[in-house]
């Protein structure tokens, strides 16, 4: 006959697993921030972070897996960016190379990719930004665009300058974030944060 006592040692070692199970695929979460110096243009981030338990949940320690959200994914994230729709942009991209914990000292990190991609076609929303996304290779850290890219025709007539009463018209563009987790070694369970830099400024020539 199993006893009360030994019933519940038992569930109770069944709870501190999940537990654990849980910890292990806990905030694996990559931290962003946008920014620019130049006067009229306006960021809006559609979260604070990268987040790949959204993509996969549950991420174990020690498994030499890798978990990657692309572009298509809705787990990427994006900035919106309003600007001067006659004038080019210069964005900037910088990450952490590995995201690392509070937990069990140095060398427990895990290596970290980032991609991104950009719209510059007036799309209304970011869902059709989406779908006509440009996918910047792998290396690539900054790129200059207009901010609103002419699809046919002349090229377009210099920017006006500014001057009392005129407004500039506006264009919005999107730039999307994504990337890759892993592989995942002899890690402490817990969570992993790292972090994205974007800044967006007119470019000079």
């Amino acid at each position: 006959m199993i006893s009360l006592t030994q019933i519940l040692k038992r569930w109770g070692m069944l709870i501190l697993l999940t537990v654990l199970m849980v910890r292990l695929g806990a905030a694996q979460k990559i931290n962003f921030g946008a920014y620019t110096t130049s006067q009229g243009i306006f960021l809006t981030k559609s979260n604070n972070y990268l987040n790949f338990n959204d993509k996969q949940p549950l991420i174990a320690s020690n498994s030499n897996t890798s978990v990657t959200i692309v572009l298509s994914d809705d787990a990427s994230q994006y900035i919106k960016i309003v600007g001067d729709a006659t004038r080019d942009i210069t964005i900037v991209v910088t990450s952490s190379m590995y995201m690392i914990t509070g937990v069990g000292g140095t060398g427990k990190q895990i290596p970290f990719v980032c991609n991104f991609a950009y719209s510059n076609l007036g799309s209304v929303d970011a869902a059709t930004a989406k779908s006509n996304a440009v996918e910047i290779p792998v290396g690539f850290t900054a790129i200059t665009l207009p901010m609103l890219r002419r699809t046919a025709g002349v090229p377009a007539p210099p920017p006006t300058p500014a001057h009392g009463g005129y407004s500039a018209p506006s264009a919005t563009a999107y730039l999307f974030l994504y990337g890759k987790l892993g592989p995942v070694g002899n890690v402490n369970a817990g969570a992993y944060t790292g972090t994205i830099n974007v800044s967006v400024n007119y470019s000079t020539y």
